[in-house]
């Protein structure tokens, strides 16, 4: 055998542990409503990631109309979550709870976004938790409009439910996958294309094809176009739609948090370390919030207002403080962290 020969052979081998690497497996559990159930966007995305030499493996929990209050009680949600090491761990809240006022998001539904996603952490502080940023209705919200004015139309409900979604991921230091965005992008460029089924709230399978676009890309790092699964939608939409995902996840990496956090960090001994170092104890708390470490302390609720401040401890009584989600200021020479928790 020459040397020709054998280049050649260590070429081929080469390639073939190269290609071998680009294949991935993804285990993601989708907690949702129909909103992610109709037409079956988990099996969307397995079916577009088998396109590419990709594998994934989902499990789901989606019932209509379910809220994150709903699934944080909800024991089958709980029990998915805690079923196994999940890669990512997809959040959908209720259609139109993200795009109501501020404050009642704040109190209302960022609060269950934090609990989900800290009974994930728990369960494994490797999983990813991502927020499934819907899309607005297709003239608004017409039930809710004249209680809050933006809601009247497609353009301010979907401002809200993105404002909101970052919001809950820029909170629990976690995804935003932009599907509503995505849609956003859609309408604007294509506005004859219908997302929309008849209720004008619910995807067709075009709007679902195009959500699965979006989470290919988010879930895998990996292009979707030129992807040869189609779920049935004409070959000329596919390719646009997969341009358009394409385009929304890479333009704006930054903003859904994308590379921003480490879940976790794995050391040469095979072990992994938590995202925070520093503790905070019971949380959620009504009276007492305990900390790790010995230092002093500003704590802010969500709107940046400074509710409470202190001199070094690390029992810090909380009782005078509304019920809500608060961050607490933790600083000193050596370090300074900014963590959440919830006030009952």
């Amino acid at each position: 055998m020459n040397l020709k020969t054998i280049l050649y052979f260590v070429l081929c081998l080469q390639l073939t542990v190269f290609m071998q690497a680009q294949n991935k497996t993804k285990r993601v559990l989708f907690i949702g409503n129909s909103y992610t159930y109709v037409n079956n966007l988990p099996q969307l995305i397995k079916d577009i990631a088998l396109a590419n030499g990709d594998t994934l493996v989902f499990d789901s929990n989606c019932l209509g109309g379910y809220t994150f209050n709903n699934h944080f009680n909800n024991t089958t949600s709980l029990a998915k979550i805690n079923a196994q090491a999940w890669d990512y761990v997809v959040l959908q809240a209720q259609s139109q709870e993200p795009s109501f006022p501020p404050a009642q998001v704040a109190s209302q539904t960022l609060p269950y976004a934090i609990k989900l996603d800290s009974v994930i952490q728990k369960n494994n502080d490797c999983t990813e938790t991502v927020f499934f940023e819907t899309w607005g209705r297709k003239n608004g919200d017409a039930a809710n409009c004249g209680f809050y004015p933006p809601l009247c139309t497609y353009t301010g409900m979907q401002d809200r439910l993105k404002q909101s979604y970052k919001q809950f991921a820029d909170t629990c230091h976690a995804l935003m996958a932009p599907v509503g965005e995505a849609w956003r992008k859609s309408i604007t460029l294509n506005p004859n294309l219908e997302l929309y089924s008849s209720d004008q709230s619910h995807p067709a399978m075009e709007g679902s094809y195009l959500a699965a676009c979006v989470f290919y890309e988010f879930l895998f790092q990996k292009s979707v176009l030129s992807n040869t699964y189609t779920a049935g939608v004409a070959s000329a939409t596919a390719t646009a739609l997969q341009q358009i995902a394409h385009d929304v996840v890479n333009d704006s990496l930054t903003v859904w948090n994308i590379g921003k956090y480490t879940p976790c960090v794995t050391t040469g001994l095979n072990t992994t370390m938590p995202k925070n170092t520093i503790q905070l104890y019971p949380n959620p708390a009504q009276h007492t919030l305990y900390c790790s470490i010995n230092t002093a302390f500003k704590i802010y609720d969500v709107l940046g207002n400074l509710c409470l401040q202190g001199n070094k401890s690390t029992a810090i009584t909380i009782e005078s403080l509304k019920s809500g989600v608060y961050f607490i200021e933790l600083e000193n020479s050596t370090l300074s962290e900014k963590l959440r928790f919830i006030k009952e």
